[in-house]
């Protein structure tokens, strides 16, 4: 069968309640899982400046801080920090599980370094993220001979979560849904042979519908049709048989 635009949207129309209930289904899963059992998660970010010499502000001074600034991320994410930030804060948890909820962003046309920590809690997320950023400030120094680094900006609390974003999430099922609903009406329609209705026959074979035949009534019993033959054969019988009989005195 070959579907082009007009019949398919016949065919949703035929299928309606059934793409509805599907749509609906979807979107109540997906607005559930997302407001009542995924674990919302919170990002706060720190800031840290590296700045070149006070008194040197020649462009190679300034091409080296550029080049030093992806070591300096690479050191905020080390155990080192992370221990202290652990000790510190007095987490329930090793450095290595705090490291993976830990990124740092950083630009080569830029000094700025970004500490970018994930939580469950706002709050814990903006300790972290402070947290690493005067963790690295107080042993860089010990660790490159570096005095000039600043902690430009402190992480806020985040007011509203990063994820699961549940208007994104209903939006995504209902249209999943939708071409679900779709693909298995089309599906149904060419697996299904049998012609049901007057409406299939027109929308299988594009002509026009001239009319419809009627119900019949249904036909009487066969026992009691048999009955009334079988009387009416034995009452013909019986009058034959006293015309033709022979030594009749009865007058007919």
């Amino acid at each position: 069968m070959e579907f082009e635009l007009g019949s398919i949207l016949k065919l949703v129309k035929r299928r309606l309640l059934f793409i509805i209930v599907l749509c609906i289904a979807a979107v109540g899963l997906a607005g559930s899982v997302s407001y009542y059992v995924l674990q919302p998660k919170y990002e706060a970010t720190a800031s840290i400046l590296i700045q070149g010499d006070r008194q040197q502000k020649a462009i190679n001074d300034i091409m080296a801080g550029q080049k030093l600034v992806t070591t300096y991320g690479e050191i905020i994410r080390s155990s080192r920090i992370a221990e202290e930030v652990v000790s510190k804060l007095q987490l329930k948890m090793t450095a290595e599980e705090l490291l993976k909820n830990v990124k740092t962003r950083t630009n080569s046309e830029s000094l700025v370094t970004t500490v970018i920590v994930t939580n469950s809690k706002a709050q814990r997320a903006t300790d972290i993220a402070n947290g690493f950023g005067e963790a690295f400030n107080a042993n860089i120094q010990s660790i490159m001979g570096v005095e000039n680094v600043v902690f430009l900006d402190r992480a806020k609390v985040p007011s509203d979560p990063i994820s699961p974003k549940p208007v994104f999430n209903m939006a995504v099922a209902f249209g999943l849904a939708l071409i679900t609903g779709i693909a298995i009406s089309i599906l149904r329609e060419l697996m299904e042979k049998p012609v049901r209705s007057a409406k299939d026959i027109q929308l299988d074979l594009q002509l026009p519908l001239l009319g419809t035949v009627g119900k019949l009534k249904p036909r009487k019993r066969r026992n009691k049709a048999k009955t009334k033959s079988a009387e009416g054969a034995t009452s013909y019988e019986e009058e034959n048989a006293k015309i033709i009989l022979p030594g009749t005195t009865e007058v007919i």
